[in-house]
């Protein structure tokens, strides 16, 4: 191993690799050497058996982190990492680390920012991966991905990875779970880094190891993550969907509209409800692109960027005039029933529709104020 900046770092998180890690260092090194690379290993290990023994008598350098977690062990390791390019992988010997050129070569060519080891267009010997993974999890996961983020990669979820350290520094990587891999690529995709894949080979795991993989728990990690860094999916589309459909049952019920039934006041409150809800997640959708964009560099949606271009001053007058048109229809039902000598308020689609405008005024003042605090906070 160079003492000096190497070209390649690889990874290697552990914990009670004992019997795998001298193969997948041992391999790591041909890998390089074929490639006529410098290089460093480094492993993150929380073991209690010889794991960092026998990996620092390979010349690994062995490092605690000082919290658990599979993406924790690598954003440690990444602290230490010297080389231009870096390799992941697991230290279970599930993956062949003398197939690590092919991952390097797109980087060394400058064809690719990420390359991945896709184990789906490559080949996966029997009893590697569980079909829930093969068939449900994985390609589930990886098409949501693909759907919010715009990337093209048939196994997200790979542990087999190699990046320019360059395009790793700019991702500003900080979750601790599994979930660290959805993290990479979708921030990866938001900078529009390039992403590319090369077929590998998955191998089962050593007779005797246990995998640290908890399916479901795991899997919802990288389902709310995609989730939260995605606005438009979460907040923004079932928002306007809502609000479409309550808007047009409100005014259905107004007009007395035939829509194969005569629309009334049953209506107009489950239009009033969507309406409300879709003006509520359209909300929460523009403060949570805003806060991302703050805190993780996320470009805003186009949805936001045309939100955005109203000023507050503009948006406080909108729910001014919604409110004083919801209170004028109010007062006069108001006057209505003190009239009728109390006894008496008539059930039409109106009454939603007034309070219903109440209502979306002050959740419109409240949601301008608030994202123009954060835009205040961006531009300081």
């Amino acid at each position: 191993m160079s003492s000096e900046e190497p070209d390649v770092t690889f990874i290697f998180p552990s914990k009670n690799e004992e019997k795998t890690i001298a193969e997948v260092i041992q391999k790591a090194q041909k890998a390089a050497q074929q490639l006529g690379l410098t290089y460093e290993i480094i492993v993150p290990d929380n073991s209690t058996d010889a794991t960092p023994q026998i990996a620092t008598s390979l010349g690994a350098k062995v490092v605690t982190p000082d919290k658990h977690g599979y993406g924790y062990a690598y954003i440690y390791a990444l602290r230490h990492a010297r080389g231009k390019y870096i390799v992941m992988a697991d230290a279970d010997g599930t993956y062949d680390l003398e197939e690590a050129p092919k991952l390097l070569q797109p980087l060394l060519q400058n064809e690719a920012d990420i390359v991945l080891g896709t184990r789906l267009k490559g080949k996966i010997m029997p009893g590697a991966m569980p079909w829930l993974h093969r068939y449900i999890g994985n390609p589930l996961l990886t098409f949501i991905l693909n759907k919010f983020y715009g990337t093209n990669v048939s196994d997200a979820h790979t542990g087999f990875r190699a990046a320019k350290r360059q395009a790793i520094q700019k991702l500003n990587l900080n979750t601790p779970g599994m979930e660290f891999a959805s993290e990479l690529l979708a921030k990866a995709a938001y900078l529009k880094l390039r992403i590319t894949e090369v077929p590998i080979t998955y191998y089962p795991r050593r007779e005797g190891t246990q995998s640290k993989l908890n399916s479901f728990r795991d899997g919802w990690r990288h389902l709310k993550y995609l989730l939260i860094l995605a606005p438009k999916f979460l907040y923004y589309i079932p928002g306007a969907a809502m609000l479409i459909t309550g808007i047009a049952l409100m005014l259905a019920s107004v007009l007395r509209a035939n829509l194969g039934y005569s629309p009334g006041i049953h209506s107009a409150i489950l239009g009033s409800m969507l309406t409300i809800l879709g003006n509520t997640l359209t909300g929460l959708g523009l403060i949570a692109d805003l806060h991302l964009a703050k805190t993780t560099g996320k470009p805003t949606s186009r949805i936001t960027n045309i939100l955005v271009k109203l000023t507050v001053e503009k948006t406080l007058a909108i729910a001014a005039t919604l409110i004083t048109l919801g209170l004028l229809y109010t007062l006069y039902l108001f006057a209505i029933w003190i009239q009728s000598g109390y006894r008496y308020l008539p059930l039409r689609g109106e009454n939603a529709l007034a309070l219903t405008l109440i209502v979306l005024g002050a959740q419109t003042a409240a949601t301008a104020l608030t994202a123009h605090l954060i835009r205040a906070e961006q531009r300081n």
